[in-house]
């Protein structure tokens, strides 16, 4: 009779321990990746907090504040049609940057590894333990780098409020809709992330081995 074979399946957190670890062996390596995608995050976040603020002063700024920058010509500039249309493409293309950006920093984070990932399918390595890794990889990458970004975006997107609306800029945006846009910046960057390694580790999982270590990346 032969021998049933037993497949050996590590749990989530065993698979969460060697992404960590794999992260801290590459640290230039996961620091340049975790870069792109702070900067995405930042562009993006600075547009959506731009654009609220701009919004806002329609509806929450003084009179004072709203005579000023009649005075100066920068309301009508803001509440013009054509202004608002630019805002559709700036945010348009925040959103391409970012994803742009995200998905490619991925793909060479996954797709320079080919012969790591053949080395893990000859010591017999599953399909799924491969894709698993690097999705926990790039998980950790997308919330370090989504938060960084957030925090940049924020800070830079006030700081201009702060020059053109004086301290009523604190108070163009309410509560909730700072954290809408915080949440709307954090899923996208963190989806996106993931998104970004999903195929590319896929595919490097599906490669046979000796193709995978022959790769030249």
């Amino acid at each position: 009779m032969p021998e049933t074979e037993k497949i050996a399946i590590l749990p989530y957190r065993k698979v969460f321990q060697i992404a960590w670890q794999g992260l801290r062996i590459r640290l230039v390596k996961t620091f340049l990746v975790t870069s792109c995608i702070t900067l995405a995050l930042a562009f993006l976040t600075y547009i959506l907090f731009s654009n609220g603020m701009v919004a806002g002063v329609a509806e929450r700024a003084s009179e004072a504040l709203r005579q000023r920058l009649a005075r100066e010509g920068i309301l009508e500039q803001m509440l013009s049609a054509e202004q608002r249309t630019q805002t559709a493409w700036m945010l348009g293309i925040a959103l391409m940057n970012s994803f742009v950006g995200i998905v490619n920093a991925m793909l060479i984070s996954v797709t320079e590894r080919f012969r790591e990932i053949g080395t893990m399918k000859c010591l017999g390595g599953l399909d799924s333990f491969i894709v698993k890794l690097y999705l926990f990889e790039s998980l950790c990458q997308g919330i370090v780098g989504t938060a960084l970004g957030m925090v940049i975006g924020l800070v830079l997107a006030y700081a201009e409020g702060v020059s053109l609306f004086g301290r009523e800029a604190w108070t163009l945006l309410p509560a909730a809709s700072v954290l809408r846009i915080l949440a709307a910046s954090f899923f996208s960057g963190v989806g996106l992330t993931v998104l970004g390694a999903l195929y590319p580790a896929w595919s490097a999982a599906h490669m046979e081995p000796v193709d995978a270590m022959r790769s030249e990346v």
